[in-house]
């Protein structure tokens, strides 16, 4: 295990597309890392007004997000792009107040590309899973 209080600024994104608060867990190979979600997410304005519920999409790319910091972690200096998106399947939703715990394992590397197993769960319960390709340069 190695700290993981640098990990964040790894990321290319800022505020508000970044979609992590906070990586947990980041050894050679997986991560995990958090996601609060908060009534205060711009996207909650308009998905849906009477009903809020993070959309799917942004699940996607915090998945994708927690996976460039394992590739980062493995390849120093590494900038990575979402390559593919395979069999994400949505099994519960995403409501203001809960905590998205998001998990991403190396299932293959083939450099340049690199593929994940992604999950996100709040408490214990599977929201999304599925596998993430991305691309890397540099």
């Amino acid at each position: 295990m190695v700290d993981v209080s640098n990990a964040l600024p790894n990321l290319p994104h800022s505020y508000p597309f970044r979609f992590l608060d906070k990586v947990l867990e980041l050894e050679e190979g997986r991560g995990v890392g958090i996601k609060n979600v908060t009534i205060n997410e711009p996207f909650f304005q308009g998905h849906f007004k009477e009903n809020p519920i993070m959309p799917g999409i942004l699940i996607i790319e915090a998945m994708a997000q927690i996976a460039g910091i394992v590739l980062h972690h493995n390849k120093k200096d590494k900038t990575a792009f979402i390559a593919r998106v395979k069999d994400i399947k949505f099994k519960n939703p995403v409501l203001p107040g809960d905590q998205l715990k998001i998990t991403a394992n190396i299932v293959l590397s083939l450099p340049p590309l690199t593929q994940f197993a992604v999950k996100a769960f709040v408490e214990d319960d599977i929201v999304a899973e599925g596998e993430i390709v991305l691309a890397s340069e540099g």
